[in-house]
This record gives structure tokens, sequence and C-alpha cells, in this order.
């Protein structure tokens, strides 16, 4: 897989996972603390504000890691094929 594919797949997974966490951190507090929210401006907030935010620097941080990574193993790739060139 090209190393630039792997970065987008690595930013939208991010993605979805940074989305997720806010809205599952809403259903724990709303259901098992007794959270009540009667207008539903925290659920909107969870899912509006809370979850793009997340999402975004989630995302950002999957893909970094992975380009970090395939840069690594690349250069260790092209010293291992200089090596065994000479």
């Amino acid at each position: 897989m090209p190393r630039a594919l792997r970065i987008v797949v690595a930013f939208v997974l991010g993605l979805i996972a940074g989305e997720a966490v806010p809205i599952v951190g809403y259903i724990i507090a709303t259901t098992y603390f007794g959270v009540f929210d009667r207008d539903g401006g925290g659920a909107m907030g969870a899912i509006f504000i809370m979850g793009p935010a997340c999402a975004l620097v989630v995302g950002t941080v999957a893909a970094i890691i992975v380009a970090r990574r395939s840069a690594k193993a690349r250069s260790e790739a092209q010293i291992a094929d200089a090596d065994s060139a000479a």
C-alpha cells in the first residue's frame, strides 16, 4: 500500500475513533453517573462541538504517527539496500 494512502487511511480511522470518544463519554455520563440532560444541549455539544474537535486531534495524531513510522521503515529499508549493494 502506498505511503500516502496509509496516512490518509490512518487519518480517516482517527476521525471515526475521535468522533466516537465524546459520544461514548456522554452516554456513559448520562447512563451511569445519573446526569440528566432535559433539553439535549449536552448531547448536541458532545456530538457537534466536542466530536469534531476530538476527531481532528485524534485523526491528525494518527496520521503523524503512521507517517513517522513509514518514514522510519523506508529509511531503514534504504540503509539495508545500500548495505547489501556494497
